[in-house]
């Protein structure tokens, strides 16, 4: 055999063998380690008030190839700045602790530590385990329940019936228990006035309240069963912000604990109303000074009011003689029967429940009066009362947001900010949305607008105008002053119904203003078809100066929803406490544009600018 064919032959060999070694390694090569996971299972989220411990342990759970493993360390670490906490074991913001049989690794107790803030993420991780399980705490800087007192609450929204109002006291007679009350509930086809036998104060995993209320009336509650349920984030130990949280209606409102020894209402208060009208169920406003001038009456003197009824307009009404209750009842409920020379007596009565001297949650009673609309809203005393003039609010900026109807397209939001200059004009900011049309983000500048002031705090305000950003608007619009800062919020013109509040803004504001722990309130109508739907939350939000992260329970139209992660930006503008930026949805997961109008560090609106759904929020700080 010749060299050369020796050499093909022992070629052909080696393939062979080659591919026979391929073949019988493929079918016998060792399989790869099964994996290893690590994830939270329990203890997640939770809310404390910083220096105390949360109520759960921390529990990761160990699985290699889908199996529970014992006998794995894990090690659990939380920040090592800023808001976070301390394991009991260790008394630094890290510690071990194994598995057991069910692949369960436990912490030690976790205590916060000084800094509220929040959530943030204390992490666990395992050897060999891919990626970490994250636990969301909140270190709260308010208390996580009510103390005992009588809570003035009052909430606006939707039902079954479409728009509803409510306003009431309750009575916490000890930590979680509410042992009486009573409120007054409103809707186009129902008006209320129930007690409240009894209910409870729960603190929920995210830290909200949820505050259960039995009146025993089938005209509330899921099914008629006579029970609300509010969810409340608290501001501070005497106030919080509320939605109605369960399946019979979705609203936004708030929660103030009440004072002691109240006596009836005496002297001038600024005042709004508004809902929907009895004729049709087009929305109304009502807003004015109400001058109560001796024990129990009204003359009329120093009094004023404006209606925008479905864009009817009636400015500068009088009224004649009227009453309130001179002494409040056990709840602190007064009634004022509104008498004018169109309607009455009973011309309008709003029953009134009063927080203190100062501020008292309207609804109207329309069994009882002459008016007979479905309207709620809130009265404020006035600071300087006939002695207003336009040296109370020249060269002062307000920041207001407003919510109600369009004539045409329905719901609409408004909010910006009115700079009131020395000559007599308005000049600032202007943002609006009707889900049909919006302004651009970062608001439309006003071109055009003038204001008076009379001596009851009535400041009127006409013309203002865009005429050079496409779409132009023209608003006219009613504040009411309180004297010291705040005040009420009307529309009037024909075209659009809103009411809302207006505050006096800080100078130099920045976007470094807008940073801490806020309380967050949104009110929105999400559309759906050709239907609107209402979906209110309240959670804690947590800015930076930039960003925004936390959480809210949300209830879109009689379905709630808890703990929903929410994140935002912004930056500031070129007009003092003006900023834009975005919010993702924590239903949707959208991103939406949002234009932030700051008052100052302790109080912030928010108005959507495009077509996924209006919303209409309101920051405050908490403390």
């Amino acid at each position: 055999m010749s060299r050369k064919a020796y050499a093909s032959i022992l070629a052909s060999i080696l393939l062979t063998l080659s591919f026979l070694t391929s073949c019988s390694s493929s079918s016998h090569s060792t399989p790869p380690p099964p994996t290893v996971t690590i994830a939270a299972t329990s203890g997640t989220p939770q809310n404390t008030m910083v220096g105390t411990a949360f109520a759960a342990p921390l529990v990761a759970t160990v699985m290699t190839g889908g199996s529970p493993t014992s006998g794995v360390v894990v090690t659990f670490t939380a920040p090592a700045s800023g808001a976070s906490g301390t394991f009991a074991d260790t008394t630094t913001n890290t510690t071990t602790a194994t598995t057991n049989a069910s692949g369960m690794a436990t912490s030690a107790v976790f205590t916060a530590n000084a800094t509220a803030g929040g959530p943030y993420s204390v992490t666990a991780t395992a050897p060999a385990a891919t990626g970490s399980a994250n636990f969301s705490l909140t270190n709260n800087s308010t208390a996580t329940t009510l103390a005992p007192g009588n809570y003035v609450f009052s909430l606006t929204g939707g039902d079954a019936n479409g728009f509803y109002t409510l306003a009431g006291v309750f009575t916490v007679a000890s930590s979680g228990v509410i042992s009486g009350g009573e409120q007054d509930f409103s809707d186009f086809n129902n008006f209320a006035h129930d007690a409240i036998s009894s209910g409870s104060v729960v603190a929920s995993t995210d830290g909200n309240l949820l505050i259960t209320l039995n009146t025993g009336d089938i005209v509330i509650g899921p099914g008629g069963n006579g029970t609300e349920t509010l969810n409340a984030t608290l501001v501070s130990t005497s106030k919080a912000l509320l939605t109605e949280f369960d399946s019979s209606a979705s609203s936004s409102g708030e929660l103030d604990l009440q004072a002691t020894g109240l006596s009836g209402p005496s002297g001038s208060y600024a005042f709004f109303t508004t809902g929907l009208d009895a004729a049709n169920g087009f929305p109304i406003a009502i807003g004015g000074v109400i001058n109560v001038d001796s024990a129990g009456g009204i003359s009329g003197a120093g009094s004023v009011y404006d209606v925008n009824d479905a864009g009817m307009l009636s400015p500068g009404q009088l009224f004649t003689a009227s009453t309130v209750s001179t002494t409040p009842d056990s709840f602190g409920m007064v009634t004022f029967t509104l008498n004018t020379s169109s309607l009455t007596s009973p011309g309008v009565i709003v029953d009134g429940y009063m927080v203190d001297a100062s501020h008292i949650r309207l609804v109207e009673n329309w069994r009882s009066d002459n008016l007979r609309a479905t309207t709620g809203g809130t009265a404020l005393g006035q600071t300087g009362a006939g002695s207003f003039s336009t040296s109370s609010i020249s060269g002062f900026s307000y920041v207001f947001g407003t919510a109600g109807g369009d004539i045409v397209s329905g719901a609409q939001q408004a909010a910006g900010i009115l700079t009131f200059n020395s000559n007599g004009t308005v000049s600032g900011t202007l943002s609006f949305n009707d889900l049909t049309t919006q302004n651009v983000q970062g608001g439309s500048t006003l071109a055009a607008g003038t204001y008076t002031v009379d001596s009851t705090g009535r400041v009127t305000l006409t013309g203002l105008t865009d005429s050079t950003i496409s779409p132009t608007f023209n608003y006219n619009l009613q504040l009411y002053l309180k004297g010291d800062g705040n005040a009420l919020v009307i529309s009037m013109d024909s075209a659009d119904v809103l009411a809302g509040v207006g505050d006096q803004q800080a100078i130099s504001l920045t976007a470094g203003s807008f940073s801490g722990n806020y309380a967050l309130d949104v009110g929105q109508t999400v559309p759906s078809g050709v239907s609107l739907f209402e979906q209110d939350g309240v959670g804690t939000i947590t800015a930076n100066g930039g960003s925004l992260t936390g959480f809210l329970d949300v209830n879109e139209s009689g379905i709630p929803a808890s703990d929903l992660a929410l994140s935002g930006t912004f930056a500031i503008g070129s007009t003092n406490g003006l900023l834009t930026g975005t919010i993702t949805d924590p239903v949707s997961g959208i991103s939406d544009t949002f234009t932030y109008y700051i008052v100052d560090t302790t109080k912030v609106v928010a108005i959507e600018n495009d077509a996924n759904q209006l919303t209409l929020g309101f920051f405050e700080l908490q403390h």
